[in-house]
């Protein structure tokens, strides 16, 4: 399986993402039918402290349901589909993709922030910050790169905020990212334009 994921991944990369998508399926369709009749609530995690993490969340939700780790693989060719059906402009269907990919990695930041961007394009601004919020959490312990997750998802709130007319928040972020990271040239931009929106409030006021 992990062999057809990175056949389907060089195709993405190489510009041809609905040939991907074809490999990206293979991989999903084996898993479903390996797990279709399986009773327990399924798991991809990508190191044994997130399995851990997902052992501890089946047990704590009510009704309480057995749940089983499997293999990452299944999560990653979900991911990978809906990112090559963003790139098709596809967006209903990369969420519907993107989403499973969350359901069996609730935890997995990268999957989340990719979704969280498709609720933002859609100004579901709510289930978007929801989203990104929980990214920015689970960054800390589960992101491959903390940085960069934690980056991604703090733009997306910092966004919303400035969308939602919440600017002093927005501005509180967009400074923050600044001081991890001066070079932040999306932020520094963004900060500029909160700082403009709050100027010509003031001449409102």
């Amino acid at each position: 399986m992990l062999r057809v994921i990175g056949e389907g991944v060089q195709l993405m990369r190489s510009g041809q993402p609905r040939q991907a998508i074809a490999f990206f399926d293979q991989v999903i369709a084996t898993y479903e039918v390996r797990y279709k009749d399986n009773p327990d609530r399924l798991y991809c995690g990508s190191s044994p402290a997130e399995i851990l993490a997902y052992m501890l969340l089946a047990a704590s939700q009510k009704p309480t349901k057995s749940a089983h780790a499997v293999p990452n693989t299944w999560g990653a060719a979900y991911f990978f589909k809906g990112f090559s059906l963003v790139e098709l402009k596809d967006l209903d269907a990369a969420k519907a993709s993107l989403e499973r990919a969350r359901d069996l990695s609730p935890y997995n930041p990268h999957y989340l922030n990719e979704l969280a961007n498709i609720y933002k394009s859609e100004k579901n601004w709510p289930l978007a910050l929801e989203t990104y919020q929980a990214a920015k959490e689970h960054s800390a312990v589960f992101a491959q790169s903390k940085e960069k997750e934690e980056q991604v998802a703090l733009h997306g709130i910092a966004f919303i905020y400035s969308e939602t007319g919440k600017l002093d928040e927005a501005e509180a972020i967009y400074k923050q990212c600044l001081a991890k990271n001066p070079q932040d040239a999306y932020a520094q931009h963004e900060l500029d334009y909160v700082t403009q929106q709050k100027a010509k409030q003031a001449q409102v006021h």
